[in-house]
């Protein structure tokens, strides 16, 4: 069952109208005489309401739903801006300016502010056993609320009126509030004035009278969880700069430097950047910041997620359920953020010592990164209409594709010496880990060779490469063209004897290999029988391509029984591989964590020491002095968020102010 928040807020809107004021001054929704009393009584002050304000105006301030505040001089519970209790004068005057807006067919916004009552029990702001209500508070706290509102839709202007009472005649205590203008001021749609506000206005008015209502308490509690988010997003930022200063991270720097297009307003080299000659750079600097999320800067990031994820629950409980998950926005706020610190910096610089390594940069972005380069420059080649453009595009894809093989066959091996070592460590010694890692470390070998280029296997390479591979090889991709019996029976009896090691599932070393091959939840029998019937499978469409030559007809024929029979086959493996790669994921995912706790000490090792292919003393310089000039510019930053935790994000705002920056600069280059 979904908890009712402690404050909601709906609002809608219509031509303004003065029935908005008598619907808000009924008499069964107000009282005129007690001041924050509930309880019912008679009022000796006569309800003057003009018969023309049989509408909104006289529902909204009804003596049955609105008490009269005692001490005030007003006599209708209506307030606005000015005043917590109206006059009979403030009232026809309120009343003559919204006949002006109904003259000039000016909407009227009708909103309700609707209270928890635990939520003002806690702000100390209804006594349930009296039934008092501190109407006074609730209605400075719309005073304060609306003028944000009108500000952010543009309705600051002479020409906006608001007026609003409370309500008591509900469980829930909730402000009635009108909104319209004398003479619209705003635009236009299909001859009407826009009546939709934003979301954010609507947030806006829920936040401030949450604010502004909540106990002393509850609002430090969400100062210091502001203040909180707001220190671990300068640790995050102060760790990167010191990060970028180490000696094992000036190599990457470079790599960056050599891949950003040398735009001649370097400004341009921002996250918000999709140019296809920034993809590149943006690519490795927003790795370079993966990499230290994961590893150097981890246990602040996630505390910072962690406070957000408070912040979030916190927000649920005060404006509803149906409050977004803020995190992905702040992940992606500052991650953007923190790449723009590092082009800031390498703007600074205007030469790097080194010359540009291709290869390197592309084993560096690693396979994900290529693939995602490779489409965006596929897409670029097929927009193109220069030759010379063409052919430099495929030649770049070609060799990431390359690269991205080599990457994949790499991981692989990698994969491998971890898993060989995972046993030496964790299982037991005997024959099965024996024969176990003796498999493991002939499919590494394979590995190996795969990376040797074709023409630079000597003849023994060769000869070992083919034992392997007829053993090794992944049926579904064996060609039929080079099957044949002799692989066909050296693959059986591989996986005859493996079968025998593999089924006693209650040996440790067997757990811990079938965990490492995603194989744990996979029937073995029926993987072993299926890779068999496989290669049946192709080893009969061969015999037939052999046998039938010149029989097209009868060869399609024969060969069409043998593909709807592996297709089916496949279809059975590909359930086996899906489950298979779900394993090894979350088998991957642990193996990371803990790599990624040893990288970040070998890193702070590594710091220590001098690098002999470093980047020049003049970028290290550089460096180095604009990074302090970042951190004293951050905490300013952090300083003007503490004084008005209401205003927008800092990195938000910055980054703001910076691509407008960019976009003067693009004005004047043109």
């Amino acid at each position: 069952m979904t908890e009712t928040p402690d404050i909601i807020y709906t609002q809608q809107f219509v031509a303004a109208n003065v029935q908005y004021l008598d619907y808000s001054e009924r008499e069964e929704a107000v009282d005129l005489l007690n001041d924050f009393d509930l309880e019912t009584g008679e009022s000796n002050i006569q309800h003057d309401v003009d018969e023309n304000l049989a509408g909104y105006l006289g529902y909204t301030d009804r003596k049955a739903a609105t008490k009269l505040e005692d001490g005030l001089t007003g006599v209708y519970p209506t307030f606005t801006q000015d005043s917590l209790n109206l006059t009979h004068k403030q009232h026809h005057e309120l009343a003559d300016k919204i006949i002006e807006a109904q003259k000039n067919k000016s909407m009227l916004w009708q909103g309700i502010v609707s209270f928890n009552p635990d939520f003002l029990e806690r702000a100390k702001l209804y006594d349930p056993e009296t039934g008092v209500v501190n109407q006074r508070a609730i209605k400075r706290a719309v005073q304060k609320a609306i003028p944000e509102m009108l500000k952010q839709e543009e309705l600051n202007v002479p020409e906006t009126f608001w007026w609003a009472d409370v309500h008591l005649n509900t469980n829930h205590v909730h402000v009635h509030i009108g909104i319209s203008q004398t003479k619209n001021t705003r635009p236009l749609k299909f001859g009407e004035p826009k009546g939709r506000f934003q979301t954010k206005s609507l947030k806006k008015i829920k936040s401030i009278v949450h604010r502004e209502v909540e106990d002393k308490v509850s609002r430090k509690q969400d100062i210091n969880l502001e203040k909180k988010i707001d220190e671990l997003k300068k640790d995050v930022v102060d760790q990167l700069k010191e990060n970028l200063q180490q000696q094992h991270q000036q190599k990457i720097l470079e790599q960056i430097w050599h891949a950003l297009p040398k735009y001649k307003d370097k400004r341009r080299w921002r996250a918000s950047n999709n140019s296809y000659d920034f993809r590149e750079a943006k690519l490795l600097t927003g790795k370079l910041v993966d990499d230290f999320l994961k590893t150097d800067l981890n246990q602040d990031y996630e505390e910072y997620l962690s406070a957000i994820k408070q912040k979030d629950s916190d927000n649920r409980e005060k404006y509803g359920q149906n409050i977004p998950d803020s995190i992905p926005k702040n992940q992606k706020d500052l991650h953007d953020y923190l790449m723009n610190r590092v082009f800031n910096e390498l703007r600074k610089v205007d030469i790097v010592s080194t010359k540009s390594n291709f290869s390197e940069r592309v084993k560096w972005l690693g396979i994900e990164g290529n693939n995602e380069l490779i489409e965006v420059l596929s897409k670029q080649l097929k927009n193109t209409k220069s030759d010379i453009t063409a052919k430099k595009l495929k030649k770049e894809i070609g060799i990431r594709k390359y690269y991205v093989g080599v990457l994949i066959k790499e991981n692989k091996n990698k994969n491998y010496l971890d898993q060989i070592s995972e046993l030496k460590e964790k299982g037991l010694k005997n024959n099965v880990q024996d024969y176990l890692i003796n498999d493991l470390q002939e499919k590494y070998r394979l590995g190996v060779l795969q990376l040797i280029p074709r023409n630079k296997r000597d003849n023994d390479n060769k000869t070992e490469y083919q034992k392997l591979v007829n053993k090794h090889a992944d049926v579904i991709q064996l060609s039929v063209k080079k099957i044949n019996e002799e692989i066909v029976a050296q693959k059986n009896q591989y996986l005859d004897e493996w079968l025998k090691v593999v089924k006693n599932t209650k040996d440790p070393n067997v757990q811990i290999y079938l965990k490492n091959q995603g194989l744990e939840n996979v029937n073995l029998s029926e993987y072993v029988d299926l890779q068999k019937r496989i290669m049946q499978a192709k080893l009969a469409i061969k015999d037939n391509n052999q046998q039938y030559a010149n029989n097209v007809s009868l060869r399609n024929q024969k060969n069409g029984k043998l593909f709807k029979q592996l297709k089916n086959i496949n279809s059975k493996i590909d359930l086996n591989q899906t489950q298979m790669r779900l394993n090894q994921a979350s088998n991957d995912k642990h193996v990371s964590r803990q790599k990624n706790k040893s990288k970040s000490l070998s890193k702070k090792e590594n710091a220590e020491r001098k690098s002999k292919n470093s980047v020049s003393p003049r970028l290290l310089g550089k460096l180095s002095s604009a990074l302090t000039s970042v951190k004293k510019e951050g905490q300013e930053r952090i300083n003007a968020l503490r004084r008005n935790l209401d205003k927008e994000d800092d990195f938000e705002k910055q980054d703001r102010i910076d691509e407008i920056e960019t976009e003067t600069g693009r004005s004047m280059e043109r």
